[in-house]
């Protein structure tokens, strides 16, 4: 896993670590930690405000206590475009976490949209490494 900078829309910007290797059409899988993750929640919360929930799919987090004597929570995505034709369990989706070590040395993350969101990478100077090279 490799530290990086991602974006998905060429407004918001977030630090996550990826998997080089896990890149699918030139995007990437990010892993947020828990503050990242708190931050891209309150994000989609205003850009359904300015632009609907027909568009925007919004990311929910619940807190859920220690884990390792890290604090983690339950991250959930929901896909409102989809509430009109698939019921609540289709148009919702449980962010898949990673698990800290015993030693509590890895704070947990979670993969946000994975590659269906279009993450990509942003260099330096912020722009889009699309599509990602992988290794």
């Amino acid at each position: 896993m490799i530290e990086v900078l991602v974006s998905n829309n060429d407004r918001h910007r977030y630090p996550a670590m990826i998997d080089p290797t896990d890149v699918h059409e030139g995007f990437v899988r990010p892993w947020f930690d828990l503050e990242t993750a708190r931050r891209i929640a309150a994000q989609t919360q205003e850009d359904v405000e300015e632009f609907g929930h027909d568009v925007i799919d919004t990311v929910h987090v619940f807190p859920g206590g220690k884990l390792n004597g890290h604090e983690i929570g339950l991250v959930v995505v929901v896909t409102w475009a989809d509430m009109h034709t698939k019921d609540a369990k289709q148009a919702t989706e449980v962010c898949e976490r990673s698990v800290p070590d015993e030693d509590g040395d890895d704070a947990p993350r979670y993969s946000i949209g994975g590659h269906p969101w279009c993450w990509y990478v942003l260099d330096d100077d912020l722009n889009a490494i699309h599509p990602y090279p992988g290794q």
